[in-house]
């Protein structure tokens, strides 16, 4: 469907509504036979003796296929639309984690505040920070341009992520001039700031801030206000009076900021021009008059504080461009190139061209742009209409043409740079060609510019440039500029801004010559305090003495990079690192196709996982997979292959690194091992560490899902093996705790040990009429017998017969037994109630011992803590003389096949009442 909103079918009367209608392009093809050509519908804008149709919007709904549309750039009246105000943003809006603002607490500390956040340290990107406590206003809002390093970058920005924070700080922005290093950055930083936020500028830089804003859909009429020079007006804490200077750019102005804290002055970009084309002449009366009134703070431009003496006035160049073009009269055409931006030059190349009797055609869009803003505001040095076509260049005889092209810093996409390469379909350079480069080399262009000179040369074109030519003026102060206008001000104290580290500290040397003792050097994100001085020397701020320059803090500030278009963002996610590794060491690309073999258990080798579960299953078989196997495909850029050699050992180290992996090994596994492999070949090949990118896929989905399954049951075996070892470690140790918690300590086992000799000597040793005493109602004391195994004073003594030797082992059990607690002291060990009589009936030395009842314990008996032992239902008595040799020493007997079996269950209770390593009746007893 089509939204239509006029409608004219020739040779008929009919005329659609003029509201807009929604029609079906097949109906009305039916009804008239010219749609049947190849034009379509909104490219029929014809005489009206043909079909006429103006289409609104072409959508499914009639509104809404102008989003659908791929994003393209667009001209609209003369302009380039790059953006629909958001879509070129990036990530130059994403709040940035743990990066408070710097400085004190709101309300302490000094009152004037300088934090800048670009131009402190390099050339261009100017933006910065000025206020009073907590309230800022911005000053300028420039980019930077990129050098050779920066691969694929069109512009630098400032930090916006950081003014986006912060944007209920900043009250105001002030625009100083219309130069690309102070409003290149405002399609960025307007979107960071409030929408209520004003933006000042002068008139002639409004207009190149409207065009600009306007390419980016960002232009909002309400919000942007004009002032002129001497004018006040309130910009957040400021009342600011915005005055004259001279620069290489019309409309150029420096700042006066007035507060109750006390005055800071910033001069912008400046030079004193003594003669200047446009009549604008430099304001020496208000610098003077604030020198009177009291400057805090003087901020001024440090780009060539390195140059001695003063700047070359805009009349000499005039003279030197039109010497050279007389001198030219006759010989074929004439070609200057200059900066965009100076109108100034400009109007001496046109009288230049005046001269000679010569027409000027410009070459550069941009050359257009800034003489129509300034045609707007009546600041044009000759009226656009007299510039002769482009298109028409060719028709006009060379030695009547002046042509004035962009491209003076050798960008790749300007006209020269274009022409110098013969790739210019708008310029074709010829050997009667004179070029006169009226233009400054910025720093770090300077290859780039000689490199097409040198082609321009090679083409036979006659090139005039150099400071002996005299050609072009700086439009910055030189030496002897900066110390007059310092002079003028007399401030209380100094920061340089605008320019590289080494500017900066000399310029603040400068200063300091002059007769300024106070000066601070600052780089980026750095906060300066002030305080106005009273005295001279000090401040007084509520009775402490305090100094008038203090560094406040810092916030660590990043650069953005944009390419040109929509991608805008940090170095990291531009890939800046990664550029200049693939410039300089290259990349490599490898596919990796997997081939897997079965995965059935049959043909894999198996191995028995010694791991049984916790539920008692029987072990599981994990099947071990067999090798990995591969078809892979390598192939390299911006690198040394050394006639394909480097390819097939780079071929030959990934198929190793596959055959290495087992056969269920994933594909970040194998894309891991392959990029480690051809790494170390590329190092050792050639010492190159390109970028290596590998990608691996299945050959058949189907064993790459078996493979995933059989990695999963071995990593899960793996798991579980490792949980068991782990639980096994953890029991140990807490036993081990436990029994050296338990063990008494050393002075209190050897008092036991004694005692126990001591009781057990006066039992052997006694007469057969005396009775064993019972135990269980003895009141002796009774030794605590340490756990472990049995000492030697728990054994007979040599020389006793076994009858004794068994009572005196069932006695010393016995008090043992009776004695052993449980810790909480509630539960005791159950009592064995052995008698005399039970052992023998008379005399121990005379009768054999009497059986031991099965039935002598009525009460079940608790275990004590410990560890658990055998079952002691296999224990026995054994004769002495029938035992095995063992290690250890043996008691001798003198009639040991009277010695009967003791119960089991007797001992099975006597061991559970004290468990130890060994059986306590002795060495006597064995195990079954």
């Amino acid at each position: 469907m089509f939204a239509v909103d006029q409608l004219l079918v020739p040779g008929t009367s009919r005329l659609l509504p003029t509201q807009t209608s929604l029609i079906s392009l097949s109906d009305f093809c039916q009804s008239c036979s010219q749609l049947s050509q190849r034009r379509k519908p909104w490219q029929q804008q014809q005489s009206r003796s043909r079909l006429q149709l103006v289409c609104a919007v072409a959508t499914r709904e009639g509104n809404d296929n102008k989003q659908s549309q791929p994003n393209r750039r667009r001209k609209r009246g003369g302009l380039y639309i790059q953006s629909n105000g958001t879509e070129h943003l990036g990530s130059a809006l994403e709040r940035q984690p743990n990066r408070p603002f710097p400085g004190p607490p709101s309300g302490e500390g000094p009152p004037l505040r300088i934090l800048p956040v670009g131009g402190l340290g390099e050339i261009g990107m100017n933006c910065m920070l000025v206020g009073v406590y907590d309230r800022y206003i911005l000053i300028d809002a420039g980019l930077m341009f990129p050098d050779f390093s920066d691969l694929g970058m069109n512009k630098i920005l400032p930090d916006t992520t950081f003014l986006a924070e912060w944007k209920d700080k900043i009250e105001a922005v002030i625009i100083t001039h219309g130069h690309e290093d102070h409003i290149g950055a405002l399609p960025w930083v307007i979107p960071a700031l409030d929408p209520n936020t004003p933006i000042y500028a002068g008139a002639f830089t409004m207009q190149l801030v409207r065009r600009r804003l306007q390419e980016f859909n960002l232009f909002n009429e309400q919000r942007f206000h004009t002032f002129k020079m001497r004018d006040h007006f309130q910009a957040g804490p400021f009342e600011c009076s915005p005055l004259r200077v001279t620069h290489s750019i019309p409309d150029c102005c420096g700042l006066i900021l007035r507060s109750e804290h006390g005055n800071i002055v910033h001069t912008g970009d400046w030079k004193i021009e003594e003669d200047p084309v446009d009549g604008q002449k430099f304001d020496r009366t208000v610098f003077e008059q604030i020198g009177q009134e009291g400057a805090t703070l003087f901020m001024s431009d440090s780009t060539n504080v390195l140059s001695p003496g003063r700047t070359t006035s805009e009349a000499s160049v005039e003279q030197r461009l039109m010497r050279r073009v007389l001198a030219h009269q006759g010989k074929g055409r004439v070609i200057a190139t200059q900066f965009a931006s100076n109108i100034h030059r400009l109007a001496a190349v046109k009288k230049a061209a005046d001269a000679a009797n010569r027409k000027i055609c410009f070459v550069g869009m941009s050359l257009n742009t800034y003489l129509e803003a300034a045609a707007n505001e009546g600041m044009a040095p000759f009226n656009p209409k007299e510039l002769i076509p482009v298109t028409n260049l060719d028709s006009y005889d060379p030695n009547e043409v002046l042509v004035v092209t962009t491209g003076s810093q050798a960008e790749p996409r300007a006209a020269l740079c274009l022409a110098s390469r013969e790739a210019s379909h708008l310029l074709k350079l010829a050997p009667t060609d004179l070029l006169l480069y009226s233009a400054k080399i910025i720093p770090g262009n300077d290859t780039k510019v000689m490199s097409m000179m040198n082609n321009v040369s090679a083409l036979g074109v006659e090139i005039a440039m150099g400071a002996a030519e005299g050609l072009h003026t700086s439009g910055h102060a030189y030496r002897d500029e900066l110390e007059e206008v310092m002079k003028l001000v007399k401030p209380q104290h100094f920061l340089p801004v605008h320019g590289e580290y080494s500017f900066l500290t000399a310029h603040a040397q400068l200063a300091q010559d002059v007769g300024i003792k106070n000066t601070s050097v600052i780089r980026n994100g750095q906060m300066l305090g002030v305080h106005h001085r009273r005295n001279g020397n000090e401040v007084s701020t509520t009775g402490a003495s305090v100094k008038g320059m203090q560094l406040l803090g810092d916030v660590k500030l990043r650069m953005l990079y944009n390419d040109g278009n929509k991608g805008t963002g940090s170095d990291e996610e531009m890939g800046i690192e990664e550029r200049q590794q693939l410039a300089t060491e290259g990349i490599v690309v490898a596919a990796v196709d997997i081939v897997r073999g079965s995965m059935a258990s049959s043909s894999a080798q198996e191995t028995v996982d010694a791991f049984s579960s916790p539920s008692g299953q029987p072990p599981q078989a994990v099947s071990r997979p067999t090798a990995l196997r591969a078809q892979i495909r390598v192939t390299t850029r911006a690198m040394w292959v050394d006639s394909g050699r480097l390819l097939e050992v780079l071929h030959k180290v990934s198929d190793v690194a596959v055959r290495r992996l087992p056969q269920d090994a994933s594909l970040v596994a194998v894309e891991r091992s392959v990029a480690d492999a051809i790494r170390r070949a590329c190092k050792e090949f050639n010492q190159r560490h390109p970028d290596v990118i590998v990608i691996a896929h299945e050959m058949d989905p189907r064993e790459g899902a078996a493979a995933r399954a059989s990695l999963l049951r071995r990593k899960t075996a793996q798991g579980m093996r490792a949980a068991h070892k782990n639980q096994h470690q953890q029991q140990h140790t807490q036993s081990q705790q436990r029994q050296q918690h338990q063990r008494p300590q050393p002075t209190q086992q050897l008092d036991t040990q004694q005692q126990h000799q001591q009781q057990h000597g006066e039992r052997t040793g006694s007469s057969s009429e005396q009775d064993v005493p019972d135990n269980t109602h003895s009141s002796m004391p009774v030794p605590q017998r340490a756990r472990g195994r049995p000492r030697k004073t728990d054994r007979p003594a040599i020389g006793a017969t076994p009858e004794a030797s068994a009572s005196a082992s069932l006695a010393s059990s016995s008090e043992t037994d009776n004695s052993l607690e449980s810790p909480t002291g509630a539960d005791s060990a159950a009592d064995i109630n052995l008698t005399a009589q039970d052992l023998s009936s008379g005399s121990a030395h005379s009768a054999a011992p009497a059986e031991i009842p099965s039935n002598s314990v009525d009460a079940p008996v608790k275990r004590s803590r410990g560890r658990p032992r055998k079952n002691p239902a296999s224990v026995q008595v054994v004769p002495a003389s029938t035992q095995q040799p063992s290690g250890k020493r043996q008691t001798s007997s003198t009639n040991p096949g009277e010695l009967r079996d003791v119960p089991a269950e007797v001992l099975k209770q006597r061991r559970d009442a004290n468990p130890r390593e060994d059986p306590i009746v002795g060495d006597d007893v064995a195990f079954d």
